[in-house]
């Protein structure tokens, strides 16, 4: 079978204790051995045995990182393949649209980017749930509900942040990353009393994509 996933690249081809993993990774956003078994509660040796199947199948990676003194340690991120076992959301499709649009003068591309960021906003505020004097609950219900796989972050002196555990549109937004902008501007619209910056981006290297929310005065 190669590299492949069995049945097209599903997750639930994989086995359940396999699934545990990839999710593990997913939600952790990278994740060395020890981290994983601490997750899925499975000894790290059976952790590194499903790691290097899951590897062959070209699902994860490793980098070797550093920490103090002694050897570098392996912290494991999902693959492109292995993030295609997740919801796209006709991602190829729409690429394949834009790049289209690409061989079209600048300023018809930048009205296709405005208009969709327009809908997506309005879009959005019809789904928004009402959550009282709350908004950024409705927001986490909104990214969760479109399998963004959020995580609302509340910490003492610090500014609300929201972390993205999984990008339905990164395949697209690989290929137009003016997407992630208009994601930017989408979340800004749905929420004027704060200003809302992303401060981690998985197309510049991180992990996971991040969004915070400083309340505006």
């Amino acid at each position: 079978m190669g590299s492949e996933t069995p049945g097209g690249g599903s997750l639930e081809y994989l086995s359940p204790t396999r699934q545990a993993l990839v999710m593990a990774i997913k939600v952790l956003g990278e994740a060395s051995t020890e981290e994983l078994a601490r997750e899925t509660y499975l000894s790290p040796g059976a952790v590194r045995q499903h790691l290097l199947s899951l590897e062959a199948q070209g699902l994860v990676a490793f980098t070797r990182v550093r920490v103090g003194p002694g050897r570098p340690r392996h912290v494991f991120r999902l693959t492109p393949q292995g993030e295609a076992l997740f919801p796209n959301q006709y991602a190829s499709i729409a690429a394949s649209l834009l790049a289209a649009l690409r061989g079209e003068p600048p300023p018809t591309f930048e009205r296709v980017i405005g208009s969709f960021t327009e809908s997506q906003a309005a879009s959005a505020r019809q789904l928004l749930p009402e959550t009282g004097p709350d908004p950024l609950s409705g927001i986490y219900q909104l990214l969760e509900r479109f399998g963004y796989y959020p995580r609302l972050e509340l910490s003492p002196g610090e500014a609300p942040a929201i972390r993205l555990r999984h990008c339905p549109l990164l395949q697209l937004a690989t290929e137009v990353p003016e997407l992630c902008d208009a994601e930017c501007r989408v979340l800004q619209a749905l929420v004027p009393e704060y200003t809302v910056t992303r401060t981690e981006h998985r197309l510049a290297g991180d992990p996971l994509c991040t969004y915070q929310f400083d309340p505006n005065p």
